[in-house]
C-alpha cells in the first residue's frame, strides 16, 4: 500500500549543516521501514520475502558505507606517505624533458637525447639572447644518448656562466628521427598541486611523473 509522507515536526536542528535531500542515511532507511511496518494493511501484511529483501538492502548499504569510509581513509594515508617520500627529492639530480643548459663555475649541466631510432644529431648551443655560440654533431642510437656540451664556444673560448639552450635535429638517411631532448638538474624546490608533487628544476616546474631518472 502507498506510504504517506513522513515529516519531522521538530524541524531542522539549529546549527546543524543543511541536509542534502538526495542523500539517505541509515536512520532514514530504518525510519521508513518502521513506518512501512506500522502502516501496513492488517488484511494484507507485508510479504516475508519482501521484508527480508529490504533488510538485506539495509545491510548492504551499511557495509558499502563502511567500505567507502575505509577506502577514503586508505587513500588519504597513501597520499600522505607519498607526499612525505617526495620531500627526499629536494637536492637530488633528476632528468626531465627540456633543452636548458646551466653553466656555473666551469661546470655544464647534463643533457641527453631520447631517440626512437639511430641517426645523426646536429646540436646548436644558444645563449640567453638566442645567438648560436657553438654547434657540434653526435652519433645517436635508439634510447638515451649523452650530448652534454663542454662550455666552449666555436672559437675555443670558455663562455661565461649563465643559462644556455640546445636546438637539436636528428636525421637518418635524410629522414627525421623522432626524439626529445632531456635536461638534468638539481631539484630546487617542491610544491603540491591538487595533491600532486611538482618539482622545480633549472628554474622550470615539472610533475614528478615527468621525471625520467633520479641520480
Amino acid at each position: 500500500m502507498p506510504i504517506e509522507a513522513i515529516t519531522n515536526p521538530t524541524g531542522a536542528v539549529i546549527g546543524a549543516p543543511e541536509r542534502d535531500p538526495s542523500e539517505v542515511s541509515k536512520l532514514d532507511f530504518m525510519t521508513l521501514l518502521v513506518a512501512q511496518i506500522q502502516n501496513q494493511d492488517p488484511t494484507s501484511p507485508m510479504d516475508n520475502a519482501e521484508f527480508t529483501s529490504q533488510i538485506t538492502d539495509f545491510t548492504m548499504l551499511d557495509e558499502l558505507t563502511a567500505m567507502n569510509e575505509k577506502l577514503t581513509e586508505n587513500i588519504m594515508v597513501s597520499q600522505s606517505m607519498n607526499n612525505t617520500a617526495m620531500l627526499a627529492l629536494v637536492g637530488k639530480s633528476v632528468t626531465v624533458d627540456g633543452n636548458s643548459v646551466n653553466l656555473a663555475e666551469g661546470v655544464v649541466s647534463e643533457n641527453s637525447i631520447n631517440a626512437q631510432g639511430p641517426g645523426q644529431a646536429v646540436i646548436e648551443v644558444k645563449d640567453a639572447n638566442g645567438n648560436v655560440v657553438d654547434s657540434y654533431a653526435a652519433e645517436i642510437t635508439t634510447g638515451l644518448n649523452d650530448v652534454t656540451w663542454d662550455g666552449i664556444d666555436s672559437d675555443g673560448n670558455a663562455l661565461p656562466e649563465g643559462e644556455y639552450s640546445l636546438e637539436v635535429t636528428v636525421t637518418n638517411g635524410g629522414l627525421d628521427v623522432p626524439f626529445n631532448v632531456l635536461q638534468t638538474g638539481a631539484v630546487e624546490g617542491l610544491r603540491y598541486e591538487n595533491n600532486v608533487a611538482v618539482v622545480m628544476v633549472n628554474g622550470h616546474e615539472f610533475y614528478v611523473s615527468e621525471i625520467y631518472k633520479v641520480s
